[in-house]
């Protein structure tokens, strides 16, 4: 049994119904033709001719090439070509040099590199004194690595100097860095086996690469990444397609499970102990109310770290604070593209990560030194749990369009001492429009509590005068 959205999976079963009322209306069947009626005349149109067929290349097998290594050369899954030569498991065992195999997608023939050409490779890679190389398996990604070797995705990325969109790009047998780890550490893995930390799923009518996040909690970076989806690709899902689902297992009834690391467990373990993660320390933080304990536990408490990173980067200022029907909007919003990941605005702990407050999806709330707290909101999936600690810029979830919203973007609240406050003076850069410019502004910095910058304005939590609930945010203006 897989997870699935409970609406899809509702409606599919509609579907089904549907099509089984038309197909089964009874058994009436047509009267017997008269023996001596004339046979109507044929149509005079000729039948349709089918459309091309889809590019694809014959392959010959060479010496000591593996189905792993063709489908790395050719940039194709090893699922594919199995699918397009209907080949089993057995059958991939058996594949000889000689067999001719056909190659989906591919338009000429290439050159396939054989284990003298990867030890090659490898052997020409520089030496490494702050880590080791792991060469990625078939199905596996950079998240996939943080969790095998008990890292976070941000130490990964900026060894490697991985951007947003590199993180999704990496490919079966590219080396990536493992910091602080020694060789010997490596685990290494059959590179004709698909990695098995993560499921298989079929494509639903109606069912989307958001819906399949949110479902599954897996970041959308990382089901592109493992299925070597663009960002085209990925918005053009056809039913029956078959995804690999990385970081998540199945038990024996069928209840699908996202991996936990060991740091993870470490921060729950934390949280417990200070009573963070609940859904009232959620109300809590978003009304400015953070007890000492959890200031002390997100760093020196007597000084702020004065500024904030633009919680996007690259990310473009759509809506700003105090916008909106009467003002009501205390918040900045931030757009951002598919797979592009949320980052903390300023070191701290987590005080809340999930999706109990209604409206804003899925939320993760930050408190930091001095007794600062940050919201990021509408996330796709988050990555990090309460309790954890994490740097300015380290990576908290990804952006999403979870909750009442219009678009992927960041919903970002600035909250201090009960009232929400207006975080454009603090953010370094400023903000950065859809064109690319970045609006010049009279920065300042806050380092003292009880110092407030006359810059840095504040205003008691608003609704939103005709809901209860908090309103979208309009993606596609961009604010000026």
């Amino acid at each position: 049994m897989r997870l699935r959205p409970r609406a899809l999976a509702a409606s599919g079963a509609v579907c089904t119904l549907v099509l089984l009322l038309l197909s089964c209306g009874g058994d009436e069947r047509a009267p017997a033709p008269d023996a001596g009626a004339r046979e109507p005349p044929a149509p005079s149109a000729s039948p349709p001719e089918p459309g091309p067929e889809p590019p694809a290349v014959e392959h010959t097998v060479g010496e000591g090439e593996t189905l792993w290594d063709i489908a790395r050369a050719y940039g194709v899954s090893v699922d594919e070509i199995m699918e397009a030569n209907r080949m089993s498991h057995r059958d991939v065992r058996r594949l000889r040099a000689g067999s001719t195999i056909r190659i989906p997608g591919a338009r000429e023939a290439v050159a396939v590199p054989t284990a003298e050409d990867r030890a090659r490779e490898r052997e020409a890679l520089p030496e490494l004194d702050d880590g080791a190389y792991h060469f990625v398996a078939q199905g596996e990604t950079v998240w996939d690595l943080a969790r095998l070797y008990d890292k976070t995705v941000d130490e990964i990325m900026e060894r490697n100097g991985f951007d947003d969109e590199a993180v999704r790009a990496v490919r079966p047998g590219q080396a990536v860095i493992i910091p602080g780890v020694r060789a010997s550490q490596i685990r290494r893995r059959e590179p004709e086996r698909e990695e098995t930390r993560g499921i298989r799923h079929a494509v639903e009518p109606g069912e989307t690469v958001w819906d399949l996040a949110n479902a599954f909690q897996v970041s959308v970076a990382e089901i592109m990444a493992a299925n070597g989806l663009s960002a085209t690709e990925v918005t053009r899902l056809s039913t029956g397609t078959r995804l690999f689902i990385p970081g998540v297992s199945e038990d024996r009834r069928g209840r699908v499970r996202r991996q936990v690391t060991g740091a993870q467990r470490t921060a729950t373990a934390l949280a417990r102990r200070l009573a963070l993660g609940t859904r009232q320390v959620a109300s809590d933080l978003l009304r400015g109310r953070v007890r000492r304990p959890w200031i002390r536990a997100a760093g020196d408490s007597a000084r702020m770290p004065g500024t904030l990173q633009w919680p996007v980067t690259n990310g473009r200022f759509v809506r700003g604070y105090g916008s909106g029907e009467g003002g009501y909007h205390l918040a900045v919003d931030v757009a951002g593209d598919i797979g592009w990941n949320v980052r903390a605005a300023a070191p701290g702990i987590v005080g809340y990560s999930g999706n109990e407050i209604r409206g804003y999806g899925n939320i993760v709330l930050l408190i930091h030194p001095g007794g600062w707290v940050t919201m990021y909101a509408h996330n796709s999936s988050n990555f990090v749990v309460a309790g954890q600690r994490v740097p300015r810029g380290g990576i908290l979830a990804e952006v999403g369009s979870t909750g009442i919203s219009r678009g992927p973007h960041v919903h970002f609240e600035f909250m201090y001492d009960g009232r929400n406050c207006d975080p454009a003076v603090l953010f370094r850069p400023g903000a950065r429009h859809r064109s690319g410019r970045v609006t010049p502004l009279d920065y300042t910095t806050w380092t003292v509590p009880d110092r407030r910058p006359e810059a840095v304005r504040c205003a008691p939590r608003r609704r939103f005068p005709r809901s209860r609930w908090v309103i979208d945010e309009d993606s596609n203006d961009d604010g000026g």
